[in-house]
């Protein structure tokens, strides 16, 4: 089910900084929406090519508002607007002060989300918890230099991303979405049929939370479980590569 009016996280619970450098050269990626964070951290790893995808259609607009924000704001600002969307409901986004000068950035799918009061984005906890996943100066500083727009967005969920994609990709990042698909038959359909957009060697990111597989007997034609990577005992990355 599409989702249009969820709230969407107002910053990633998971470490942007870490995840978007795991894997070195990555010029082309496919990526969850999620709070925004995912795609500008993949741009500042490097990547070229930046497509992004969700269920929620109020990620894409979190989304919108950081790149518009980081264009034309500076970091404090940044930094504020992101504390007063948390706390402010639908009704009241357009009144946020940051927030009234930067919609005349923002794609107008957005800015019409925005102004018929459907976006909020008070899910999970607010940006102080999260400081890893706020540009430092130097980075917003290059982000404000390398964003000329917002990204690519595909409004779907991921069963179905594989029949709305045009292009292949050195890595796809699925984020945690396995956590809510119970059935092991189903994540394996997913990832066999996300397997075709990915280039050869090329990666399919899973960061589970809830932690109920073991991936490590996969057997699929052309994806198989690479490894396992640690960054505390709450977050993990799990890699797998296409082989041919």
């Amino acid at each position: 089910m599409i989702l249009h009016t969820a709230p969407a996280y107002t910053i990633s619970n998971e470490n942007q900084r870490w995840a978007t450098q795991v894997v070195p050269n990555v010029k082309s990626v496919l990526t969850v929406a999620g709070s925004g964070d995912q795609a500008l951290f993949y741009k500042l790893s490097g990547a070229k090519i930046i497509d992004t995808f969700d269920i929620n259609n109020n990620a894409r607009v979190i989304q919108d508002i950081k790149c518009a924000a980081i264009k034309h704001l500076k970091i404090s600002e940044y930094k504020d607007l992101l504390t007063k969307l948390h706390n402010a409901n639908a009704r009241d986004m357009i009144d946020v002060p940051e927030m009234h000068y930067i919609l005349q950035f923002l794609p107008k799918e957005s800015s019409d989300i925005i102004k018929q009061n459907n976006f909020a984005c008070n899910c999970g906890l607010n940006i102080d918890f999260y400081p890893e996943n706020i540009p430092t100066e130097t980075e917003f500083e290059t982000l404000k230099n390398m964003l000329d727009k917002s990204f690519s967005f595909i409004w779907t969920d991921l069963g179905a991303l594989g029949t709305q994609l045009t292009r292949k990709y050195d890595l796809i990042n699925i984020s945690n979405i396995f956590d809510y698909i119970s059935n092991g038959q189903t994540q394996m359909d997913i990832l066999n049929e996300l397997s075709k957009h990915l280039n050869k060697n090329g990666h399919i990111v899973h960061l589970p939370q809830k932690h109920r597989y073991s991936y490590k007997k996969l057997e699929l034609p052309h994806l198989v479980y690479e490894k396992t990577l640690i960054y505390d005992k709450l977050r993990k990355i799990i890699l797998f590569q296409k082989t041919k």
